[in-house]
Protein backbone atom coordinates (compact mmCIF):
# COMPACT_ATOMS: atom_id res chain seq x y z
CA UNK A 1 0.00 0.00 0.00
CA UNK A 2 1.41 3.03 -1.38
CA UNK A 3 -0.64 5.97 0.07
CA UNK A 4 0.57 8.87 1.96
CA UNK A 5 -1.97 8.05 4.22
CA UNK A 6 -5.50 5.99 5.27
CA UNK A 7 -7.79 7.66 7.35
CA UNK A 8 -11.08 5.80 8.83
CA UNK A 9 -13.50 6.27 10.66
CA UNK A 10 -14.65 3.93 13.61
CA UNK A 11 -18.13 3.49 15.90
CA UNK A 12 -18.21 2.62 19.80
CA UNK A 13 -20.62 1.51 22.08
CA UNK A 14 -20.77 2.82 25.65
CA UNK A 15 -20.75 -1.05 27.63
CA UNK A 16 -20.20 0.66 31.00
CA UNK A 17 -20.64 4.21 32.06
CA UNK A 18 -17.10 6.33 30.95
CA UNK A 19 -16.50 8.81 33.34
CA UNK A 20 -13.32 11.26 31.79
CA UNK A 21 -12.93 14.27 34.03
CA UNK A 22 -12.11 17.98 33.67
CA UNK A 23 -9.36 17.49 36.61
CA UNK A 24 -11.37 19.28 39.29
CA UNK A 25 -14.54 19.92 41.26
CA UNK A 26 -17.29 22.47 40.19
CA UNK A 27 -20.03 24.13 41.71
CA UNK A 28 -23.29 22.62 39.72
CA UNK A 29 -25.29 19.42 39.73
CA UNK A 30 -22.21 17.33 39.78
CA UNK A 31 -19.11 18.02 41.23
CA UNK A 32 -16.57 16.36 39.60
CA UNK A 33 -18.61 16.89 35.70
CA UNK A 34 -17.17 15.34 32.54
CA UNK A 35 -15.08 16.68 29.53
CA UNK A 36 -17.49 18.51 26.96
CA UNK A 37 -16.83 19.98 23.78
CA UNK A 38 -17.35 23.17 22.27
CA UNK A 39 -21.30 22.51 22.23
CA UNK A 40 -21.55 21.48 25.64
CA UNK A 41 -21.73 17.89 24.45
CA UNK A 42 -19.78 15.27 26.26
CA UNK A 43 -16.66 13.45 24.62
CA UNK A 44 -13.83 11.13 25.12
CA UNK A 45 -10.56 12.96 24.25
CA UNK A 46 -8.30 11.93 21.74
CA UNK A 47 -5.50 12.35 23.76
CA UNK A 48 -7.44 9.54 26.67
CA UNK A 49 -7.99 7.08 23.36
CA UNK A 50 -4.39 7.24 22.36
CA UNK A 51 -2.47 6.99 26.01
CA UNK A 52 -4.80 4.26 26.50
CA UNK A 53 -4.00 2.45 23.16
CA UNK A 54 -0.70 2.61 23.81
CA UNK A 55 -0.79 0.93 27.08
CA UNK A 56 -2.89 -1.91 25.60
CA UNK A 57 -0.42 -2.39 22.46
CA UNK A 58 2.36 -3.12 25.39
CA UNK A 59 0.00 -5.32 27.26
CA UNK A 60 -0.68 -7.57 23.66
CA UNK A 61 3.30 -7.77 23.22
CA UNK A 62 3.89 -5.26 20.68
CA UNK A 63 6.46 -3.83 22.20
CA UNK A 64 10.28 -4.53 22.42
CA UNK A 65 10.62 -3.03 25.93
CA UNK A 66 8.51 -1.76 29.04
CA UNK A 67 9.74 1.39 28.53
CA UNK A 68 8.46 1.70 24.79
CA UNK A 69 4.98 1.59 26.36
CA UNK A 70 5.49 5.24 27.91
CA UNK A 71 7.40 6.77 24.86
CA UNK A 72 10.44 8.60 26.55
CA UNK A 73 13.59 8.53 26.42
CA UNK A 74 15.04 4.79 26.94
CA UNK A 75 12.23 3.53 24.31
CA UNK A 76 13.80 1.75 21.43
CA UNK A 77 12.16 3.83 18.79
CA UNK A 78 12.45 0.92 16.25
CA UNK A 79 8.53 -1.46 17.74
CA UNK A 80 5.34 -1.16 16.59
CA UNK A 81 4.27 0.97 19.40
CA UNK A 82 7.36 3.44 19.40
CA UNK A 83 6.21 3.84 15.38
CA UNK A 84 2.48 4.18 16.10
CA UNK A 85 2.26 5.45 18.58
CA UNK A 86 5.34 7.77 19.17
CA UNK A 87 8.63 8.66 20.83
CA UNK A 88 10.97 10.79 22.83
CA UNK A 89 14.59 9.64 22.54
CA UNK A 90 18.22 11.12 23.08
CA UNK A 91 19.29 11.05 19.54
CA UNK A 92 15.96 11.00 17.84
CA UNK A 93 12.48 11.46 18.75
CA UNK A 94 9.37 10.46 16.81
CA UNK A 95 5.79 11.64 16.40
CA UNK A 96 3.27 8.90 16.20
CA UNK A 97 1.64 7.77 12.51
CA UNK A 98 -1.04 7.13 14.20
CA UNK A 99 -3.63 10.26 14.63
CA UNK A 100 -6.29 10.25 17.01
CA UNK A 101 -9.26 12.68 17.17
CA UNK A 102 -11.72 13.04 19.75
CA UNK A 103 -14.71 10.44 19.86
CA UNK A 104 -17.89 12.73 19.95
CA UNK A 105 -21.43 11.50 20.91
CA UNK A 106 -23.32 10.21 17.52
CA UNK A 107 -26.50 8.36 18.91
CA UNK A 108 -27.46 9.20 22.82
CA UNK A 109 -29.81 6.70 24.73
CA UNK A 110 -32.42 8.43 26.25
CA UNK A 111 -35.67 6.64 28.16
CA UNK A 112 -39.11 7.42 26.37
CA UNK A 113 -42.81 6.23 27.18
CA UNK A 114 -41.61 3.92 24.57
CA UNK A 115 -38.82 2.45 25.74
CA UNK A 116 -35.47 3.25 25.23
CA UNK A 117 -34.87 5.44 22.20
CA UNK A 118 -31.38 7.22 20.37
CA UNK A 119 -31.37 10.77 19.60
CA UNK A 120 -29.41 12.63 17.13
CA UNK A 121 -29.33 16.08 15.37
CA UNK A 122 -28.83 17.44 11.98
CA UNK A 123 -25.55 18.41 13.04
CA UNK A 124 -24.31 15.06 14.42
CA UNK A 125 -25.11 13.49 10.62
CA UNK A 126 -23.64 16.06 8.95
CA UNK A 127 -20.42 16.11 10.39
CA UNK A 128 -20.35 12.54 9.81
CA UNK A 129 -21.10 13.00 6.23
CA UNK A 130 -24.60 11.14 5.83
CA UNK A 131 -24.96 10.86 2.07
CA UNK A 132 -28.51 10.22 1.66
CA UNK A 133 -31.54 10.52 2.99
CA UNK A 134 -31.06 14.51 3.83
CA UNK A 135 -34.29 16.02 2.24
CA UNK A 136 -35.86 15.29 5.86
CA UNK A 137 -33.88 16.47 8.67
CA UNK A 138 -31.03 18.27 6.90
CA UNK A 139 -32.17 21.84 7.54
CA UNK A 140 -34.62 20.72 10.64
CA UNK A 141 -34.23 23.60 13.43
CA UNK A 142 -37.61 23.20 15.18
CA UNK A 143 -36.91 22.79 18.91
CA UNK A 144 -40.44 21.77 19.72
CA UNK A 145 -40.67 18.69 17.38
CA UNK A 146 -38.90 15.76 16.48
CA UNK A 147 -38.69 13.19 13.72
CA UNK A 148 -38.62 9.76 14.89
CA UNK A 149 -38.20 6.29 12.08
CA UNK A 150 -41.03 4.35 10.64
CA UNK A 151 -40.48 1.63 13.13
CA UNK A 152 -41.82 4.12 16.10
CA UNK A 153 -44.30 5.91 13.87
CA UNK A 154 -46.59 3.09 14.06
CA UNK A 155 -45.90 3.38 17.61
CA UNK A 156 -46.78 6.64 17.98
CA UNK A 157 -49.11 7.51 15.68
CA UNK A 158 -51.83 7.95 17.77
CA UNK A 159 -50.00 10.07 20.57
CA UNK A 160 -48.41 12.75 18.71
CA UNK A 161 -45.66 13.07 20.84
CA UNK A 162 -43.01 11.83 22.67
CA UNK A 163 -40.60 12.71 25.61
CA UNK A 164 -36.95 12.55 26.33
CA UNK A 165 -36.59 12.19 29.79
CA UNK A 166 -38.34 15.40 31.24
CA UNK A 167 -38.79 16.77 27.93
CA UNK A 168 -41.79 16.67 25.80
CA UNK A 169 -41.68 17.01 22.13
CA UNK A 170 -44.02 16.93 18.97
CA UNK A 171 -44.07 14.76 16.30
CA UNK A 172 -43.21 16.25 13.33
CA UNK A 173 -45.76 16.22 10.57
CA UNK A 174 -45.42 16.46 6.54
CA UNK A 175 -49.10 17.37 5.78
CA UNK A 176 -51.39 14.81 7.89
CA UNK A 177 -48.35 12.44 8.22
CA UNK A 178 -45.79 11.87 10.82
CA UNK A 179 -42.81 12.92 8.98
CA UNK A 180 -40.19 10.08 9.05
CA UNK A 181 -36.57 9.43 8.06
CA UNK A 182 -34.89 6.42 6.39
CA UNK A 183 -31.65 6.42 8.63
CA UNK A 184 -30.73 2.40 8.57
CA UNK A 185 -27.92 0.03 8.60
CA UNK A 186 -27.54 0.85 5.05
CA UNK A 187 -27.29 4.37 5.12
CA UNK A 188 -23.98 5.59 3.14
CA UNK A 189 -21.99 8.10 5.29
CA UNK A 190 -17.95 9.81 4.90
CA UNK A 191 -15.96 10.11 1.78
CA UNK A 192 -15.54 6.29 1.38
CA UNK A 193 -19.29 5.85 1.09
CA UNK A 194 -19.72 3.14 3.33
CA UNK A 195 -22.90 2.12 4.73
CA UNK A 196 -22.91 2.23 8.72
CA UNK A 197 -23.28 -1.49 8.77
CA UNK A 198 -19.89 -2.23 6.40
CA UNK A 199 -18.39 0.32 9.56
CA UNK A 200 -19.10 -1.96 11.91
CA UNK A 201 -21.88 -0.25 13.30
CA UNK A 202 -24.81 -3.20 12.16
CA UNK A 203 -27.42 -2.43 15.86
CA UNK A 204 -30.75 -2.73 13.96
CA UNK A 205 -32.62 -1.77 16.88
CA UNK A 206 -30.37 1.77 17.69
CA UNK A 207 -31.52 2.65 14.17
CA UNK A 208 -35.24 1.49 14.80
CA UNK A 209 -35.68 3.63 17.67
CA UNK A 210 -33.59 6.31 16.60
CA UNK A 211 -34.64 9.80 16.90
CA UNK A 212 -33.57 12.91 15.00
CA UNK A 213 -33.97 16.83 17.39
CA UNK A 214 -32.86 19.73 16.42
CA UNK A 215 -29.10 21.18 17.04
CA UNK A 216 -30.19 23.00 20.00
CA UNK A 217 -32.05 20.71 22.02
CA UNK A 218 -29.73 18.08 21.37
CA UNK A 219 -27.06 19.11 24.23
CA UNK A 220 -30.18 20.00 26.35
CA UNK A 221 -31.22 16.68 26.49
CA UNK A 222 -28.03 14.85 26.48
CA UNK A 223 -26.48 17.21 29.68
CA UNK A 224 -30.22 16.27 31.33
CA UNK A 225 -29.83 12.46 30.91
CA UNK A 226 -25.94 11.88 31.88
CA UNK A 227 -25.84 9.41 34.37
CA UNK A 228 -24.76 11.25 38.04
CA UNK A 229 -23.50 9.01 40.99
CA UNK A 230 -23.20 9.45 44.19
CA UNK A 231 -19.99 8.45 46.07
CA UNK A 232 -18.50 8.72 49.74
CA UNK A 233 -15.06 7.80 51.53
CA UNK A 234 -15.35 4.67 54.06
CA UNK A 235 -13.29 5.27 56.71
CA UNK A 236 -10.83 2.00 57.01
CA UNK A 237 -11.50 2.07 60.69
CA UNK A 238 -14.85 2.39 61.47
CA UNK A 239 -16.33 1.16 57.69
CA UNK A 240 -18.42 3.91 57.81
CA UNK A 241 -19.05 6.87 55.82
CA UNK A 242 -16.62 9.66 56.43
CA UNK A 243 -17.73 13.29 57.38
CA UNK A 244 -17.58 15.52 54.36
CA UNK A 245 -16.53 12.94 52.11
CA UNK A 246 -19.88 12.68 49.88
CA UNK A 247 -19.42 13.75 46.14
CA UNK A 248 -21.05 13.64 42.49
CA UNK A 249 -20.03 12.30 39.16
CA UNK A 250 -21.30 12.37 35.34
CA UNK A 251 -20.62 9.77 33.20
CA UNK A 252 -22.30 9.05 29.47
CA UNK A 253 -24.20 6.46 29.68
CA UNK A 254 -24.49 2.59 29.03
CA UNK A 255 -25.19 2.25 25.43
CA UNK A 256 -24.30 5.44 23.44
CA UNK A 257 -23.13 5.52 20.07
CA UNK A 258 -19.68 7.51 19.65
CA UNK A 259 -17.81 8.06 16.47
CA UNK A 260 -13.95 9.43 15.97
CA UNK A 261 -11.03 9.46 13.09
CA UNK A 262 -8.22 7.84 13.11
CA UNK A 263 -5.74 9.11 10.53
CA UNK A 264 -2.64 6.23 9.57
CA UNK A 265 0.54 7.68 8.36
CA UNK A 266 2.60 5.66 5.54
CA UNK A 267 5.84 4.69 7.19
CA UNK A 268 7.46 4.76 3.49
CA UNK A 269 6.98 8.23 3.67
CA UNK A 270 8.40 9.09 6.90
CA UNK A 271 12.22 7.62 7.23
CA UNK A 272 10.72 4.06 8.95
CA UNK A 273 12.40 0.94 7.94
CA UNK A 274 10.90 -2.45 8.33
CA UNK A 275 7.03 -1.05 9.05
CA UNK A 276 4.16 -0.59 6.33
CA UNK A 277 0.95 1.47 7.03
CA UNK A 278 -1.00 -2.30 7.55
CA UNK A 279 1.41 -2.72 10.79
CA UNK A 280 0.33 0.82 11.92
CA UNK A 281 -3.31 0.11 11.22
CA UNK A 282 -3.22 -3.14 13.21
CA UNK A 283 -1.25 -2.45 15.98
CA UNK A 284 -3.45 0.37 16.90
CA UNK A 285 -6.61 -1.65 16.36
CA UNK A 286 -5.17 -4.89 17.97
CA UNK A 287 -5.29 -2.46 21.34
CA UNK A 288 -8.63 -1.31 20.80
CA UNK A 289 -9.75 -5.23 21.46
CA UNK A 290 -8.88 -4.40 25.21
CA UNK A 291 -11.10 -1.28 25.62
CA UNK A 292 -13.94 -3.09 25.55
CA UNK A 293 -12.37 -5.03 29.01
CA UNK A 294 -10.15 -2.93 30.30
CA UNK A 295 -11.87 0.53 29.63
CA UNK A 296 -10.71 3.92 29.30
CA UNK A 297 -11.22 6.72 31.31
CA UNK A 298 -11.76 7.04 35.08
CA UNK A 299 -12.84 4.84 37.64
CA UNK A 300 -12.58 1.66 36.13
CA UNK A 301 -12.79 -0.51 39.55
CA UNK A 302 -16.04 0.45 39.82
CA UNK A 303 -17.74 -0.35 36.78
CA UNK A 304 -16.25 1.91 34.22
CA UNK A 305 -15.21 2.80 31.30
CA UNK A 306 -15.67 -0.25 29.24
CA UNK A 307 -15.58 0.56 25.72
CA UNK A 308 -16.55 -1.49 22.48
CA UNK A 309 -15.02 -0.57 19.03
CA UNK A 310 -16.88 -1.52 15.93
CA UNK A 311 -15.12 -2.62 12.77
CA UNK A 312 -11.74 -3.84 13.41
CA UNK A 313 -10.79 -5.49 10.10
CA UNK A 314 -7.35 -5.23 10.18
CA UNK A 315 -6.58 -6.10 13.62
CA UNK A 316 -3.81 -9.18 14.54
CA UNK A 317 -5.06 -12.11 14.37
CA UNK A 318 -4.04 -14.36 17.06
CA UNK A 319 -1.18 -16.28 15.15
CA UNK A 320 -0.34 -13.89 13.68
CA UNK A 321 -0.35 -11.59 17.23
CA UNK A 322 2.02 -14.92 18.65
CA UNK A 323 4.29 -14.43 16.32
CA UNK A 324 4.94 -10.79 16.51
CA UNK A 325 5.31 -11.66 20.34
CA UNK A 326 8.10 -14.04 20.53
CA UNK A 327 9.89 -12.50 18.01
CA UNK A 328 9.83 -9.52 20.07
CA UNK A 329 10.90 -11.22 23.06
CA UNK A 330 14.06 -12.94 21.26
CA UNK A 331 14.92 -9.26 19.64
CA UNK A 332 15.19 -8.08 23.53
CA UNK A 333 17.41 -11.10 24.45
CA UNK A 334 19.55 -10.60 21.59
CA UNK A 335 19.55 -6.97 22.93
CA UNK A 336 20.52 -7.67 26.34
CA UNK A 337 22.72 -10.32 25.67
CA UNK A 338 24.93 -7.19 23.76
CA UNK A 339 24.32 -4.19 26.23
CA UNK A 340 25.20 -6.36 29.78
CA UNK A 341 29.20 -7.29 28.45
CA UNK A 342 29.57 -3.57 29.15
CA UNK A 343 26.95 -2.67 31.86
CA UNK A 344 27.63 -1.88 35.09
CA UNK A 345 26.80 -4.20 37.76
CA UNK A 346 23.65 -2.19 39.29
CA UNK A 347 22.36 -2.20 35.46
CA UNK A 348 23.58 -6.17 34.70
CA UNK A 349 21.65 -7.07 37.74
CA UNK A 350 18.43 -5.57 36.00
CA UNK A 351 18.82 -6.91 32.57
CA UNK A 352 19.46 -10.03 34.37
CA UNK A 353 16.23 -10.33 36.06
CA UNK A 354 14.71 -9.03 32.48
CA UNK A 355 16.00 -11.96 31.05
CA UNK A 356 14.70 -14.16 33.55
CA UNK A 357 11.02 -12.68 33.26
CA UNK A 358 11.15 -12.91 29.13
CA UNK A 359 12.10 -16.65 29.43
CA UNK A 360 10.07 -17.24 32.06
CA UNK A 361 7.12 -16.01 30.05
CA UNK A 362 8.42 -17.69 26.80
CA UNK A 363 7.89 -21.27 29.04
CA UNK A 364 4.69 -20.26 30.76
CA UNK A 365 3.23 -19.49 27.69
CA UNK A 366 4.60 -22.36 25.88
CA UNK A 367 2.81 -24.71 28.40
CA UNK A 368 -0.32 -23.67 28.23
CA UNK A 369 -0.63 -23.91 24.10
CA UNK A 370 0.48 -27.37 24.84
CA UNK A 371 -2.23 -28.10 27.03
CA UNK A 372 -4.18 -26.05 24.13
CA UNK A 373 -3.32 -28.44 21.51
CA UNK A 374 -4.16 -31.87 23.65
CA UNK A 375 -7.37 -30.47 24.70
CA UNK A 376 -7.91 -30.33 20.70
CA UNK A 377 -6.08 -33.36 19.93
CA UNK A 378 -7.94 -35.44 22.05
CA UNK A 379 -11.19 -33.49 20.70
CA UNK A 380 -10.49 -34.86 16.75
CA UNK A 381 -9.88 -38.17 17.78
CA UNK A 382 -13.49 -37.95 19.57
CA UNK A 383 -11.45 -37.95 23.04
Amino acid sequence: MDDVYVRKTYFSMAIDPIHVGTGGYTLGRADNPILRDFDGVPKIPGTSIEGTARTYAYFQGLALKRECAKGKKDACGQCKVCVSFGYTGEERSQQGLAIFSDAKVLFFPVASLVGPVWITSPGKLKELGIQQDTSIWENFDKSESCIVSNYLKNKLKNVGYLNFGWLLLYLEKEGDQLATHNISTNTIFGEDKLSFAQGGLDKKDVFDRLVIVSDSVFSQIVNSNLEVRTSVSISPETGAAEEGALFTYEAIPRGTILQFTMVYQNPKHFDVAGKNLEDIISTVETSFELLEFLGVGGMGTRGFGKLKVFGLDKRYDPIKLAQIRVDTMRKRLEEIDQIIKSASDEEQTKLEKEKREILEEMKQAREKYKQLVEIYEKAAEGG
